[in-house]
């Protein structure tokens, strides 16, 4: 067997244990699975380590413990990895380089992305266009309008397949010869809603169809909410078009506000209930969406400052995350000593650093290593702990005491 053969087996195998990880998605949150990569740094290390090491995860509770222990108990996915492969479905996780890095900043990032087709390149401009499923004329005339003309100018339409706004916005722009990416409730090589069975194949052909949720994972009305976070992610700016005053698609812009993003609106009559969203997203400070160019203009700064991250370090989003986890913690370390008053306070900090421990071995610790207060006492420590406990500065469990994760 050639060395290039040899390399292509081992990373094969690397990718098993990851997407051997991705499965645990289903029954773990995908904080707790960021928390996991950073800490053990890799999935074919959870799988490898000790049953003790996964349960000293303080952030872990008994099923998700239990869950991780099952599956290391039935090993790797093999078979199913083989399906995939025949279906064309593509893997990447947090620890690959290719991950998105427009998905950095959610704090809640998917550990793994399950896509047909491509994603989004990273130094194109994206733009999110969404909307309501019962569109009128104008709303139909405008999201095919958008559709166009972004791609003409060599904007990809992010938006999730759904009949409607979304449809007919991401049609239009593979029409005009643009790429356009939906982002999926239900898993990648599943069809929702079959009417839009056309787009989605071209979807895949000019562009891609993109879930957090498994192969197989049928559509389902919670998993909604969770990927219209992916839509505004993966979208640098978001456009609504038609939206009642009390709609879905303020979830999406919800998100988009909380990730930073700049939104637009088209504006409608203001005795029409299907632009009585967008009239309200206007009047309380959304852009106004009255032809492309006012898109692509707001899109020239963006653009600028994300081509600056792609070009800043290189690093996989597994190491980037790894290294933010490391200096927020420094930071937090140096915040609790620096601008603490209490001597006491600080020598906590100090001891729970680096490991837990329970108060007598801090007690133990203060007098050998520290310059301890002449009064200080085994009562007096305990109830100093708890004090900082109830403020949320260290945390306790088990007896043992340790600071709280970033």
């Amino acid at each position: 067997m050639s060395s290039l053969e040899l390399n292509k087996e081992d990373m094969d195998r690397e990718k098993l244990y990851k997407q051997w990880f991705a499965l645990l998605a289903v029954a773990i949150p995908a904080k707790r699975m960021r928390m996991l990569i950073e800490d053990f740094g890799h999935a074919k290390t959870i799988f490898d380590c000790s049953e003790g090491a996964i349960k000293n995860c303080r952030y872990l509770d008994e099923n998700n413990i239990a869950e991780i222990l099952n599956a290391r108990k039935r090993g790797l996915p093999v078979n199913q990895a083989g399906r995939w492969e025949v279906d064309n479905i593509c893997f990447v996780s947090i620890e690959d380089e290719a991950y998105p890095l427009r998905l950095k900043n959610l704090e809640d990032r998917p550990y793994a992305l399950w896509y047909k087709g491509k994603l989004p390149d990273e130094g194109t401009p994206t733009v999110g266009i969404i909307g309501a499923r019962n569109c009128s004329d104008y709303g139909r005339r405008s999201a095919v309008y958008f559709g166009k003309e972004l791609a003409k100018a060599g904007v990809s339409v992010i938006s999730g397949m759904a009949v409607g706004i979304d449809g007919l916005s991401q049609g239009a722009c593979l029409k005009e010869g643009g790429k356009s990416f939906g982002l999926l409730g239900s898993g990648p090589d599943v069809i929702y809603p079959r009417a839009n069975e056309d787009l989605y194949r071209s979807l895949i052909q000019r562009g891609g169809v993109i879930s957090e949720f498994l192969p197989g994972t049928p559509a389902i009305a919670k998993h909604f909410p969770m990927r219209n976070r992916l839509i505004s992610a993966f979208s640098d700016v978001l456009l609504v078009i038609e939206a009642r005053e009390k709609s879905g698609t303020f979830i999406t812009v919800g998100y988009a506000l909380e990730q930073g993003k700049d939104v637009y609106a088209l504006p409608g009559r203001i005795d029409d209930a299907l632009s009585a969203g967008c009239n309200r997203l206007i009047r309380d400070g959304a852009g106004i969406a009255a032809c492309a160019d006012d898109i692509l203009f707001e899109l020239e700064g963006r653009m600028q400052a994300h081509r600056e991250i792609i070009k800043s370090d290189g690093l996989s989003m597994g190491e980037r995350i790894r290294q933010e986890k490391k200096k927020n913690k420094r930071e937090k370390e140096n915040d609790n000593i620096i601008h603490d008053n209490d001597p006491l306070n600080n020598m906590i900090f100090r001891i729970l650093r680096d490991h837990e421990r329970d108060p007598e071995e801090m007690m133990v610790f203060i007098r050998d290593n520290e310059k301890a207060p002449e009064d200080l006492t085994l009562p007096l420590l305990m109830g100093r702990l708890m004090e900082l406990e109830l403020e949320d500065r260290v945390c306790c469990r088990g007896g043992m005491y340790y600071l709280p994760d970033v």
